[in-house]
């Protein structure tokens, strides 16, 4: 796929370097020259320009690219110029960075395909983890209308328990999606009935986020 990431502050930045990473053709541009050096050997392509000029993105050939991120930090018109020039040019995809809900709404009106709010969502993350800290919570997954999918070790209370066994989850409406057994170097797999807990095996399960507390509070 190709992406192009315009403006590498934090999220920026990191987004182009991992994207990079997992095999995308990757462009980033950013006017500091500085940021551009330091994401250059990270990336197939880094480059000095100024994201909100219209020609200097129509010379780096933008409109070829797949999906277009925009991270251009603070300057919230910038970030609204962009999308509506990329939309313009027929970008299938425009995912742009906002600072807050309300940045949020005007850039999908304006035709963001994706809008992310990483500090809210960094957040949110780490005060589930937090609040499930007892549960030993290894991760914690959003996944819209008040959804969540949680990794956890098994609560002693479960241990030596059968899957059958688990009548509270299935009372809570939370699902077992998979278990990654104790053993060293064992892959996850869907569990059947008969399976057997054992103390350090790692749970998936996904559930309202109302049920998870139910269930977190009657397993402490």
């Amino acid at each position: 796929m190709h992406i192009a990431v315009l403006g590498l502050e934090d999220f920026g930045f990191h987004l182009a370097r991992t994207l990079s990473e997992l095999g995308d053709e990757v462009m980033a541009v950013d006017r500091d020259a500085d940021k551009v050096q330091d994401i250059m050997r990270h990336v197939g392509k880094a480059m000095v320009a100024d994201v909100a000029d219209r020609e200097a993105l129509k010379d780096l050939g933008i409109r070829h690219m797949d999906v277009v991120v925009v991270d251009v930090g603070e300057r919230f018109e910038t970030s609204v110029l962009l999308t509506h020039y990329l939309r313009e040019l027929g970008i299938p995809r425009v995912l742009v960075k906002a600072a807050n809900e309300d940045q949020g709404k005007i850039l999908t009106l304006i035709g963001a395909s994706d809008v992310v709010q990483p500090e809210r969502e960094i957040a949110v993350k780490t005060a589930h983890l937090i609040h499930y800290s007892r549960s030993k919570l290894l991760d914690a997954v959003a996944l819209g209308d008040g959804y969540f999918a949680l990794t956890l070790l098994t609560p002693s209370s479960l241990v030596g328990r059968t899957v059958a066994d688990l009548e509270l989850l299935d009372r809570c409406h939370v699902h077992l999606l998979a278990i990654k057994p104790a053993a060293e170097k064992s892959a996850p797999f869907v569990p059947d009935a008969s399976y057997s807990l054992a103390k350090d095996d790692v749970l998936v399960v996904m559930g309202e986020e109302a049920k998870l507390i139910e269930i977190h509070q009657k397993l402490k």
